[in-house]
């Protein structure tokens, strides 16, 4: 049979998904927290267990595809083996299997196991990440309160992308409805060769931490914690929550913020953000030279995302016509109009003058401003006479030496169910080996949401087998 099929990941993930859209809206039913219960986490042994009901589908619709095989001549049969396997490879990294010499040469028995032949050391890191590079992908969006769309492929699988990130972090502002629903979709979109390793959560504001299944042996336990900048507040919309965990040898934090709103509140907004850094207390458990007080000098890598409500300085009407001319007008040379709005961005210059945030860093904008549209149009809200501007953002703190790059900062401009556009960003980093100084997560995520998430895709492809197996003794290899 010709394979019809995209050579991208990500794009035969959407071809996949796009064929079974009508059956997989019907299999979203409104789950509750006691169902997903985040203290249900834990390792688990048996991926195939889990996935039994999946595999018996497959092998349905392949048993036709085998007895054509059959027929093929042998050159053909041959190059499709080859074909297959160059895709496994490339989509999932398979890994070779351990030599028995090499396994002998271990020694776990006296003293430090050392750099080069522990679990954390430089042998398995060329193993897990073969060019000891790793990929990260960060989103944002304020929700404005309302229902997710059906789908999150523009969220989570931008076309831009050529395959799918090895840490994916999502945090959301205003979020509507249970958490425990809105990371089974998370999930459920990401597919199997990703595993929630850890969320969290303060009011409106979530974020949620989703890694490459394997890497989950070679992390240390995530931490967490939370700031309100709203003292006494029982409703808590600003302020920020904070994971922390490193991989391998190289710490990383990742930070979700809300603050205040309107044009005229940036030294408040300077001032909560100096707040919540010197308030959240991370690392808990993790190993360091010295604990500063303020958060983001505690890890290699820091990475900041959130409705951080910086505006433009600019009238409004000068803004539309700016925005307008540059996105609408496909005459129109982009790069002024843009210059002149970064001109007159809050947070540029308070990149350039604040302390604590002039050591932060940020990718270059070529999208048009993010904030304040009618929900479900690309049209800027006419009541309440808002600047458009750039107020959902990622930012980047690193230490000397670590050399971050930015693949991408784009927006998810398909999904318009908010006031608000996603933000994304696509990072590439080094990765260090390290020691088993630090505690090992050992394999922990979150059970409950990964089996829910992979109960509907399997229910999308065939609601007539809807049921995962819920042994307790199941884990991933």
């Amino acid at each position: 049979m010709a394979n019809n099929q995209p050579s991208d990941p990500i794009a035969r993930v959407r071809s996949i998904d796009s064929q079974q859209q009508v059956t997989g809206e019907s299999s979203r039913c409104n789950s509750r927290r006691n169902s997903f219960s985040c203290s249900n986490r834990g390792s688990v042994s048996c991926l195939e267990e889990a996935l039994s009901s999946v595999v018996g589908v497959l092998q349905l619709s392949a048993s036709q595809e085998s007895l054509n095989d059959e027929f093929k001549p042998e050159s053909e049969i041959e190059i499709a083996a080859i074909k297959v396997c160059n895709s496994c490879k490339e989509e999932n990294q398979v890994q070779q299997a351990l030599s028995v010499q090499l396994a002998r040469q271990r020694s776990y028995l006296h003293g430090s196991v050392g750099p080069y032949q522990s679990l954390l050391g430089i042998t398995e890191l060329k193993r897990t990440l073969s060019d000891s590079q790793l990929k990260i992908f960060i989103g944002t969006w304020n929700m404005n309160g309302k229902t997710p769309p059906s789908t999150l492929e523009d969220l989570l699988l931008p076309t831009p992308l050529q395959s799918l990130h090895d840490v994916v972090v999502i945090g959301t502002q205003e979020t509507n409805g249970e958490r425990d629903e809105w990371e089974v979709g998370l999930q459920e979109t990401l597919g199997p060769g990703h595993v929630l390793f850890h969320s969290v959560e303060l009011g409106t504001i979530h974020m949620a931490v989703f890694l490459r299944r394997d890497l989950i042996w070679v992390c240390s336990v995530p931490e967490s914690d939370t700031h309100s900048t709203r003292a006494g507040s029982a409703f808590r919309t600003k302020g920020g929550v904070a994971i922390g965990f490193s991989i391998f040898g190289t710490s990383l934090l990742f930070v979700n913020c809300h603050l205040p709103a309107h044009a005229e509140k940036v030294a408040e907004r300077e001032r909560d953000l100096k707040k919540i850094f010197l308030s959240l207390d991370l690392p808990k458990e993790l190993p360091i030279r010295k604990k500063q007080r303020d958060v983001t000098s505690n890890y290699d890598l820091v990475f900041i995302c959130g409705d951080m409500n910086f505006r433009i300085n600019k009238p409004r009407e000068e803004v539309i016509d700016i925005v307008s001319k540059t996105w609408v007008d496909p005459s129109s040379p982009c790069g002024r109009g843009l210059t002149t709005l970064m001109e007159a961005d809050q947070l540029k210059f308070s990149l350039k003058n604040n302390r604590i945030l002039k050591t932060f860093n940020e990718a270059n904008i070529t999208f048009p401003p993010t904030y304040k549209y009618i929900p479900g149009t690309g049209d800027f809200d006419e009541d309440k006479q808002r600047i458009p501007s750039y107020t959902d953002r990622i930012l980047w703190k690193e230490r000397k030496g670590a050399h971050l790059r930015c693949a991408h900062y784009d927006v998810a401009k398909q999904l318009k169910s908010s006031d608000h556009t996603p933000v994304w960003a696509a990072f590439k980093v080094p990765i260090k080996p390290g020691r088993e100084t630090i505690p090992l997560s050992a394999g922990t995520f979150n059970r409950p949401v990964y089996l829910e998430g992979m109960r509907r895709r399997l229910q999308a492809w065939d609601p007539n087998k809807a049921s995962l197996s819920n042994s307790a003794s199941c884990s991933l290899q």
